[in-house]
């Protein structure tokens, strides 16, 4: 088969030809279609298409409309499922949670955490970091393997209100997270459409840095860590 003379098929190529089709409601089928009967008028008489080419291309055609569709799909569903989450979890605000954090405000109010040892303890110790880069060093003590509950009481400590970064000290080399018990005050989506939760103590943190909820403090299902 002779190659198809490109000019017959500029139309067809062009970016504003491609805008046309979108504008008359044409799809990827109505563009392989125009193309295809492009090879035809032009093939040679001598040597012509096999028919198992044209259905291999139609089939090829086919395939990749059936891809862009599911894509289409498939976005169209995460985000459902992203607004879906929002309306969720904001049923949840002024709940009591745990989150994953790196970082803690400090008020002059005790705050609650928790971490997960893999392995015992000799010393386990919960390091501040002020904005000023004073360390201040919080002993728990001997802790075997499990989960281990801290406050943090400002007062006591004499730490000054202000925004604290947070790490664990095992001494054995682990490295658990430190996780933040703190108030839902509200939720959001972002520019890039993901959701992104304002937790009082915490600033704001991602679903996935979200450990559990404890409920309403005061309710029935409120969870206290307060003392190690």
């Amino acid at each position: 088969m002779t190659a198809v003379d490109n000019s017959l098929l500029a139309g067809a190529a062009t970016p504003a030809a491609g805008g046309a089709v979108a504008a008359n409601g044409r799809g990827a089928s109505d563009l392989f279609m125009t193309l295809l009967l492009a090879q035809i008028r032009n093939q040679d008489p001598l040597a012509p298409m096999e028919s198992k080419d044209f259905v291999n291309q139609f089939a090829s055609m086919t395939q990749v409309e059936t891809m862009q569709t599911l894509a289409s799909l498939t976005s169209t569903a995460a985000a459902l499922q992203e607004s879906m989450l929002v309306v969720n979890l904001g049923a949840q605000v002024g709940s009591e949670l745990m989150v994953a954090a790196g970082a803690v405000d400090l008020d002059g109010e005790p705050v609650a955490g928790a971490f997960v040892l893999g392995t015992g303890s000799a010393d386990a110790a919960v390091v501040l970091t002020g904005a000023d880069g004073a360390v201040h060093r919080l002993s728990l003590g001997a802790h075997d393997a499990g989960t281990v509950r801290f406050s943090i009481d400002p007062q006591a400590l004499g730490l000054a209100p202000g925004r604290y970064t947070l790490r664990i000290d095992t001494g054995n080399g682990e490295t658990p997270v430190a996780e933040i018990q703190g108030r839902l005050l509200g939720v959001r989506l972002d520019a890039q459409g993901r959701v992104v939760l304002d937790v009082a103590g915490v600033g704001e943190v991602g679903t996935g840095d979200i450990s559990r909820f404890l409920g309403r403090a005061g309710g029935t299902q409120a969870t206290s860590l307060q003392g190690a």
